[in-house]
């Protein structure tokens, strides 16, 4: 009788470690898809030098941002769909596409030369959703309400800075 409990605790010991390494296996994987696809839009912003949001030169171009997210497999949505993100004075602070936050962060005149530099601060977000988990708390009686999910968000930020000459 000893020897079949020691056999079904090891199993479950090794099922919980499978189950950790696992879980662990699929966060690092999501968390380094999002942090590519910062870099990813890091490099179009600067390689098109982007300015403005509204203008042509980016709604020509966002194919290309489709491209990398497609690539990339990261599909998450903005609130309230793709477009400008506006503070709450009314001004527009950046642009949401396809999940992806570019927030203009400050703008810097380079002195004795006729250009300045325009900062970017690029959001991506990683997300994790154990909702395997939520079935196992259920069964233990731990939690009352069993559709409450377990998960979270990681916001990866970067900075893409573009050069304007006068």
């Amino acid at each position: 009788m000893r020897d079949s409990f020691g056999g079904v605790f090891m199993t479950n010991l090794f099922l919980v470690f499978i189950f950790i390494y696992v879980a662990f296996t699929a966060v690092s994987l999501n968390y380094a898809k999002a942090y590519r696809v910062k870099n990813s839009i890091i490099d179009f912003i600067e390689e098109n030098e982007i300015i403005d949001f509204n203008s042509s030169n980016f709604r020509d171009k966002t194919s290309k941002l489709d491209e990398i997210l497609a690539n990339a497999n990261y599909n998450k949505t903005c609130s309230d769909g793709n477009g400008n993100v506006i503070s709450a004075e009314g001004k527009i602070e950046g642009y949401c596409y396809n999940g992806i936050v570019i927030l203009k962060d400050r703008e810097e005149i380079i002195e004795g030369t006729n250009s300045k530099n325009i900062y970017y601060k690029v959001l991506t977000y990683a997300d994790w959703n154990l909702g395997a988990l939520n079935k196992i708390l259920a069964l233990g009686g731990r939690q009352e309400n069993s559709e409450d999910i377990v998960s979270g968000t990681w916001e990866i930020t970067g900075e893409a800075k573009v050069v304007v000459k006068k």
